[in-house]
């Protein structure tokens, strides 16, 4: 058990002038990517998620499988549910957003390469936490005035954005206790100051913990709309609970490497097989033990 700290959103930042060159608003579906993503990649902006073993590829691929109705288990959590055709679906959309917008070197991003990409002018649209809008902001004033944020897009299994928890727990071995406790009820009574610190960037992890206007989001035109954040949130495991063999395959990169080899050309019936193939073996260790 821990004590909640604050999760990360990462939603989905956008240039307006870009879309606007080809006649589309705000997305609203994961669909409006694709095609924003396909057409403004033939003028010099492609788009950019990562394919690789960075936190960014575990969070933005399980918002899109999630979106599209995919589950990793049953509410449970004890009950593997990843092989579906939700799944499948999702899959084939990842190779098609790869396909039609991206280039080869997301496969070797890091989590700091979207944000780069998008300071530098040059994406279209990435799917990122809002530390990319800060940098942004800082680094390329006028590519900032044109970047706008979505909290997600929608896809037909719903709205579901990945969010990415932080919290604090107590060691059984600590030689201070005390010191530790103290510290946490420190850190909860002075939470308020922490989120306007970081610039909206720690999200209220409790429902319910700040009124509207909430710290620095409220005040933020661009992103006062990441204050129902929560109303679509949904965590690693979805709709399970964050289990240990769920937080075990979030850590082995299963879900991105799936999404990879498909992008990398490997059939989705292969591409299944190899990955509820590992899912299972982890949730099989885990209850042997």
């Amino acid at each position: 058990y821990a004590v909640p700290d604050f999760f990360i959103s990462i939603p989905v930042l956008w240039r307006k002038d870009l879309f606007a060159s080809i006649g589309m608003g705000e997305p609203k579906t994961w669909d409006d990517l694709r095609k924003a993503g396909g057409q403004l990649k033939a003028k010099g902006h492609p788009t950019g998620m990562q394919f690789s073993h960075c936190n960014d590829a575990n969070h933005n691929w399980r918002a899109l499988m999630y979106c599209f109705g995919a589950k990793e288990t049953d509410p449970t959590g004890q009950n593997i549910a990843i092989d579906s055709k939700e799944m499948r679906e999702s899959l084939k959309f990842g190779k098609a957003l790869y396909d039609e917008g991206m280039t080869p070197e997301v496969f070797s991003w890091d989590d700091a390469s979207d944000n780069r990409f998008l300071a530098s002018g040059v994406a279209s649209w990435i799917h990122d936490a809002i530390s990319a809008f800060h940098s942004t902001r800082i680094t390329n004033p006028k590519v900032f005035e044109q970047t706008f944020v979505v909290p997600e897009v929608a896809g037909p299994g719903g709205t579901w954005n990945v969010g990415e928890p932080n919290v604090w727990a107590i060691w059984k071995f600590s030689k201070n206790v005390a010191a530790a406790k103290e510290f946490i009820t420190h850190l909860t009574d002075n939470q308020k100051e922490a989120m306007e610190a970081s610039l909206g960037y720690n999200m209220p992890f409790l429902r319910g913990q700040y009124a509207k206007p909430m710290p620095y989001l409220g005040k933020d035109a661009k992103l006062a709309k990441l204050q129902d954040q929560e109303k679509i949130t949904a965590f690693l495991g979805y709709p399970g609970p964050m289990t240990p063999p769920a937080q075990e395959v979030v850590t082995t990169f299963i879900v991105p490497d799936m999404f990879t080899k498909v992008a990398r050309g490997a059939s989705i019936e292969d591409t299944m097989k190899w990955g509820v193939g590992e899912i299972r073996r982890i949730y099989a260790k885990h209850k042997a033990s």
